[in-house]
């Protein structure tokens, strides 16, 4: 089943409780237009509430349009118009105080744009800034006690050099604009994370060679991770474990850090022996995926107690693994989509 982070701040994500073991076998392509360049959101999968069908949602490097596709049959359904440049990233939020689902995505046009998808994936908001060059990775956020939504956008800025920044945008007050503290950090991806000790709000930056964490509601620095040997931290997540929530982050140098987020140190070091770690997930509390992005482009299992690889998957996708997301698959049932730099989105299942 996939049960909704919820939290009075964050509501935005689905997240499968997976039981099985993830012995994975390929089982076929659903499409191979995806776009061939992105982050760890270059494609997504979701179990819309309205019609309780599974989806999934591919930017189409052709024609720069959003392919819905219906995972039970793997039938593009709808093509959505919108953007005119290559779509970096795309996400699902789910507002549960409202009942609401939306699709955020960005382009290499400097472009957002929000799709209601209770109004048949109706365009609510675009926004294009001159001050951005490359939007790496954006969400949205549902606060408790407003009716506001906001946007939060990790972007390089052309003004001052390769700077990083990352800002909130309000969706009904367009000229209201916050730049987090200190956020002058390449990042490739960001997380939002509730502390339930402090219950305070965080934004967490997977950046080159350290990770940022920042305190949204008072928009200052809560701690700087670095753990050496360290390079570009693409992906990661955060699970609880017996009352304590750790965040795992990967990195091009074949090590995956598990760090103890109340505590602020280091939890584990997985030594995964110069993999090429660009994508990670959780598939249980016991096993990490991941996408080796050397020669054979294999996808890595890791036991999280042994601390090792235990087995691997070799030998679909052509070019560089970018992007794993898994689904309660209405017929496969636990299952696992990758996409990769060869544009191909495969279907893997137990």
């Amino acid at each position: 089943m996939g049960n909704i982070t919820n939290n009075s701040l964050y509501i935005i994500e689905i997240n499968y409780q997976f039981k099985k073991n993830p012995n994975l076998k390929y089982r076929l392509d659903i499409t191979n237009t995806n776009c061939k360049y992105g982050t760890n959101d270059m494609f997504e999968v979701f179990l819309s509430k309205r019609d309780n069908k599974h989806y999934l949602v591919s930017p189409n490097c052709q024609n720069y349009n959003l392919d819905i596709f219906t995972l039970i049959d793997n039938k593009k359904i709808l093509s959505l118009k919108g953007h005119k440049y290559d779509i970096r990233t795309i996400k699902y939020m789910y507002n549960n105080n409202k009942n609401k689902e939306y699709l955020i995505s960005a382009d290499d046009f400097k472009q957002i744009i929000i799709w209601d998808i209770n109004k048949d994936y109706e365009i609510i908001y675009r926004k294009k800034s001159i001050r951005l060059e490359t939007i790496n990775t954006c969400l949205m956020i549902f606060p408790h006690n407003q009716n506001d939504i906001y946007i939060v956008i990790s972007t390089r800025s052309s003004y001052e050099g390769n700077f990083e920044y990352t800002f909130i945008y309000s969706l009904y007050n367009t000229n209201k604009e916050t730049q987090l503290s200190g956020s002058d950090y390449l990042t490739w991806h960001i997380l939002p994370w509730f502390n339930k000790k402090d219950k305070q709000y965080y934004i967490i930056h997977l950046c080159f060679k350290k990770i940022a964490l920042f305190n949204l509601l008072k928009n200052e620095i809560y701690d700087i991770f670095i753990q050496e040997p360290e390079s570009n931290h693409f992906s990661g997540f955060i699970y609880s474990k017996d009352n304590y929530d750790y965040l795992c982050s990967t990195s091009q140098n074949g090590f995956i850090n598990i760090w103890d987020l109340y505590n602020k140190k280091i939890y584990k070091v997985i030594n995964t022996y110069s993999c090429k770690l660009d994508i990670i997930i959780l598939w249980n509390n016991k096993y990490i995926i991941g996408g080796d992005n050397n020669i054979n482009k294999t996808l890595k299992i890791i036991d999280i107690e042994k601390g090792k690889i235990i087995s691997s998957i070799k030998g679909q996708h052509t070019d560089y693994i970018q992007c794993l997301k898994k689904i309660n698959h209405p017929i496969y049932g636990e299952s696992l989509l990758s996409g990769g730099c060869d544009k191909i989105i495969k279907l893997w299942s137990l």
